[in-house]
């Protein structure tokens, strides 16, 4: 072999690295934009989630409520009570929109979506809970523990927590 066919297969050796260089490259670059993309389509479903379940905490509908929680989810309420299950779950947003704070409804921020694996995240956001009877509302903030089943995110555990009232002026 002539230098000059050395040198000729050194360049072509030297273009396909290139190639195979700039084509990895290029698919790195497009697996990581179809990631972005499905981290914020999976975030928006879980948004989604959480503001159809203030839809029905507003309609006073327990048992939908308890709908978005995973069969075993958990439930740590803002006064310290816990649930275990959607039977007490159900039970709980029962007394709740139905003797402690009936008729009150409840506005939720979008919040922001932590994805840890591709089937659990964290949505925590701020909640205003507000009376019928015109007393002030009562703000607090929410974090949960999102499970992806069967394609649906779930609530696996909540952690609601109100905010004490503001001092009075003096």
């Amino acid at each position: 072999m002539s230098v000059k066919q050395t040198g000729i297969r050194f360049k072509i050796y030297k273009i396909n690295f290139y190639i195979f260089l700039i084509y990895h490259i290029l698919l790195i670059i497009g697996c990581t934009s179809k990631g972005e993309n499905n981290m914020h389509n999976e975030s928006e479903s879980i948004i989604a989630e959480t503001r159809a379940f203030a839809d029905a905490w507003n309609r006073g509908d327990a048992k939908k409520a308890a709908s978005f929680f995973t069969e075993d989810g958990i439930r740590v309420g803002a006064f310290g009570d816990v649930q275990r299950g959607r039977d007490e779950l159900e039970a709980a947003y029962n007394r709740l929109l139905h003797e402690t704070m009936p008729g009150a409804q409840v506005k939720q921020e979008p919040g922001t979506v932590r994805m840890l694996t591709q089937e659990l995240a964290i949505w925590e956001g701020g909640i205003e809970i507000i009376p019928p009877d015109g007393t002030p509302s009562l703000k607090g903030h929410v974090v949960q523990v999102m499970k992806k089943t069967d394609g649906r995110w779930l609530i696996l555990e909540s952690h609601p927590k109100l905010f004490p009232p503001p001092p009075d002026k003096p």
